[in-house]
């Protein structure tokens, strides 16, 4: 075997072994996707998956409050201008930052 063929199966080995999904892992792409959605339901799955769920619940519940006060001070259009960043960048920046540390702490182990 030649020292190119050699290199270029090292690298395809690389290459595969790079592709296989880790299953301890929670993926920060499919968490931001359920976090990015305006639903409860989707946004409670993304904090039950890095076991979060409690501090989701509340965190959900104090938003919903939030915008709930939002929308009784100002009309609906223009209520939705301001509960909207609201109901959406909160959750997205704790699932995020949570996804994370749960992921660094799985490697931990």
């Amino acid at each position: 075997m030649t020292e190119s063929s050699i290199s270029k199966g090292k690298i395809l080995n690389l290459i595969m072994a790079s592709k296989e999904p880790n299953p301890d892992k929670i993926f920060l792409r499919t968490q931001l996707i359920l976090a990015l959605i305006p639903s409860f339901i989707t946004q409670i799955i993304a904090f039950y998956r890095i076991r979060k769920l409690l501090n989701g619940i509340i965190m959900e519940v104090i938003i919903f409050f939030i915008d709930l006060v939002i929308q009784l001070i100002f009309s609906w259009p223009s209520g939705m201008i301001f509960a909207l960043p609201i109901t959406i960048g909160i959750p997205v920046y704790y699932v995020r930052k949570w996804t994370i540390e749960f992921n660094e702490t799985k490697s931990l182990f």
